[in-house]
């Protein structure tokens, strides 16, 4: 049974220092604050749209496992990653960790 009740679509990948100068540090803010981290200026960070919803998620992107860290956590909130946003990001992730 599938209970995902919502999707979730990749809106950029930036870096950290990028990101706090805009109107997603609040949300970087927050990621770094659960996952009870340290921001650094050259971490990468993942921003996704619930669709249908005002809802943006961040995520960091740190190493191979960060795609299935991420699908893990949205299936937590009921959302699941759409197909395009994932195979973006799994190309991502494979061309900056080698």
């Amino acid at each position: 049974m599938d209970n995902h009740t919502h999707t979730a679509r990749l809106i950029t990948i930036l870096s950290v220092e990028e990101g706090l100068k805009t109107e997603l540090a609040h949300s970087i803010r927050v990621r770094a604050n659960i996952e009870k981290r340290s921001l650094k200026n050259e971490d990468t960070v993942a921003v996704f749209n619930i669709v249908g919803t005002t809802s943006y998620q961040v995520f960091f992107i740190d190493d191979k496992n960060s795609l299935d860290v991420i699908k893990s956590e949205l299936d937590k909130m009921g959302v699941l990653l759409n197909y395009d946003s994932e195979k973006i990001l799994e190309r991502y992730i494979q061309r900056k960790i080698k």
